[in-house]
């Protein structure tokens, strides 16, 4: 009669497949709605950081145009018009998801993200640039804890970004 049970190595194979295909499961998945609106919030100052690296090597004054559903990069051009800078569209426009809202602040006052031609954000050619803090939340979530997600940027050109609470 062959012995029965299993050696510690089946186990041990057994445990590592499950982990494997766990891991698997919540990388198709996503994260929760805190790692979406980080994603999203980290998104917007890499950009920032970025805008403000190409205005200082450029010597071109940028700015950032928030709406409702997003955010663009704009540039001032030679005859005084704003416009986007030469690259590629992934760039100099993202559009929220449609599960995440932004409220926007700019010099401590709230902004409407309504369309305009003008940006509501300066990144000077200095490093400076407008005070502003932007929020980014779940649509439809009003309670105390709901998840927050900030960036924001003071007059130095500095950006801080982290979760918040209301």
């Amino acid at each position: 009669m062959p012995p029965r049970g299993f050696t510690l190595l089946e186990i041990m194979v057994v445990m590592v497949l499950i982990g494997i295909l766990t891991s698997l499961a919540m990388l198709s998945i996503g994260g929760g709605p805190r790692n979406r609106l980080a994603e999203e919030g980290q998104r917007l100052a890499a950009l920032v950081e970025l805008q403000q690296q190409e205005a200082i090597l450029s010597g071109q004054l940028r700015g950032i145009q928030f709406d409702r559903n997003g955010y663009a990069i704009l540039r001032l051009d030679k005859h005084g018009s704003w416009r986007p800078p030469d690259a590629t569209n992934a760039l100099i426009r993202h559009q929220l998801p449609e599960d995440i809202t932004l409220g926007l602040w700019v010099e401590d006052r709230p902004v409407r993200l309504e369309k305009s031609d003008f940006p509501q954000v300066l990144l000077l050619s200095s490093g400076e640039a407008t005070e502003f803090i932007a929020v980014l939340s779940l649509a439809g979530e009003t309670s105390l804890n709901a998840p927050l997600y900030r960036v924001a940027s003071d007059a130095m050109g500095r950006l801080t970004t982290g979760e918040t609470v209301q």
